[in-house]
């Protein structure tokens, strides 16, 4: 067996340590935090470019995820100048994570 992959459980599922876990639930977060940085973007500029209110881009980089639904993750991607697709899917791999407990 590789090294390369987590063992699986019984379910089919990867066995995550809780680190991995909580690093997957924060991952829309980090990348967010990362590409606003790479652009040289402030937390006000990215707010405002984005038509959220600074409290909410703050809580984006603290680790809260939007609704799929929402326009939001629309606007984020734009901000950012990243792919919807991409920000949706790691959306989607916080979110997951978050869902369940470490």
């Amino acid at each position: 067996m590789s090294d390369r992959f987590p063992p699986s459980d019984r379910s089919g599922g990867w066995q995550l340590s809780p680190s991995d876990r909580a690093n997957l639930a924060f991952l829309l977060a980090s990348c967010v935090r990362r590409r606003r940085q790479q652009l040289g973007l402030s937390l006000e500029r990215a707010a405002e470019l984005s038509g959220m209110q600074i409290s909410e881009w703050c809580a984006l980089e603290a680790g809260w995820v939007p609704e799929q639904q929402s326009n939001l993750l629309h606007a984020i991607a734009g901000t950012l100048e990243a792919c919807y697709l991409h920000a949706a899917f790691i959306a989607e791999i916080s979110r997951e994570h978050q869902s369940h407990p470490v």
